[in-house]
């Protein structure tokens, strides 16, 4: 099985994701790890397209099956063939922006020097 989870931030892409791979017992791949490069702070500098596509198709060449979460908007009509299925994640619109506060309340928490960033150069903005 190749299954392609997404939705809108906050929609739980990830937390099913994840769930499902250890029911599974199939890795779960997320496509922010491709599309960004590694950086403090994080989700600032994108990964060029032809390297971010080579090294996602190379990950899941490596697996018979997988999952993968995550927006694929522009990466190319390859991947709309690349699943056997599916799976588009909606909920209330009301509900995302608590979720999504509650997940970068935890991500500061987990991550205190960059959540120091983060404050200092909110309150500059």
């Amino acid at each position: 099985m190749k299954l392609h989870i997404f939705g809108a931030s906050g929609s739980g892409v990830t937390t099913l994701g994840k769930a499902l791979s250890g029911v599974l017992g199939i890795p779960y791949f997320d496509s922010d790890d491709y599309f960004w490069l590694a950086s403090d702070p994080p989700f600032t500098q994108r990964r060029p397209a032809l390297l971010r596509n080579a090294a996602l198709e190379r990950e899941l060449s490596q697996h018979t099956r997988w999952i993968l979460g995550g927006s694929l908007v522009g990466w190319g009509h390859k991947w709309l063939k690349a699943f056997d299925l599916a799976i588009f994640l909606w909920l209330p619109p009301a509900v995302r922006p608590r979720r999504l506060q509650q997940r970068n309340i935890h991500f500061m928490e987990t991550n205190s020097s960059r959540s120091q960033l983060v404050l200092s150069s909110t309150k500059r903005s």
